[in-house]
């Protein structure tokens, strides 16, 4: 009979509990918008690699990180994404320059401004390839540069690699 009551119990916990969280009006934000990949690209010769992921939530909070590789020059960089604006299959995106090496003064220093975009054409052979921007650096003092308002300038095909977009 113990054993009975304490299943019953049990339950009846279980069940107010689900009932509570239900009630309890606390929303769990979703994703919104996101955007991801990796790969390379080249510009004037120089091979460049390439990686981010940068998600908006329903309360417009918006999260990413994003790196960098000039293999050529050597420059390497790191990037915390804050800020993600998706339109059809182009998504724009701007942050904070969280690392960078070498340093070699403005535009290219810790705590300033980027932006970059993409394209995503889908996938399979028969597309054409993913599209990607260069990544602009904004000097110290210079306004946040946000992710709207720069048009469409991702125009470089992504050679080996991926983006998608939601």
């Amino acid at each position: 009979m113990a054993r009975k009551l304490l299943g019953v119990s049990v339950a009846a916990v279980t069940v107010a509990a689900v009932l509570l969280t239900l009630g309890s009006g606390v929303a769990v934000a979703q994703v919104v918008a996101s955007a991801t990949g990796s790969g390379h690209f080249q510009v004037s010769g120089d091979l460049r690699t390439f990686t981010f992921n940068a998600n908006t939530d329903s309360s417009s909070n918006t999260k990413g990180q994003t790196q960098g590789n000039n293999r050529n020059s050597g420059i390497k960089w790191h990037g915390s994404l804050n800020c993600l604006n998706v339109v059809g299959n182009v998504a724009t995106m701007s942050g904070v320059v969280t690392d960078i090496t070498p340093g070699l003064g403005d535009p290219f220093l810790v705590g300033n401004y980027i932006v970059f975009q993409v394209i995503d054409n889908g996938q399979g052979k028969n597309l054409p390839a993913d599209l990607i921007s260069l990544t602009f650096f904004f000097p110290a003092g210079s306004p946040n540069p946000g992710c709207t308002g720069f048009g469409i300038f991702a125009t470089i095909p992504i050679v080996d690699g991926n983006v998608t977009v939601h």
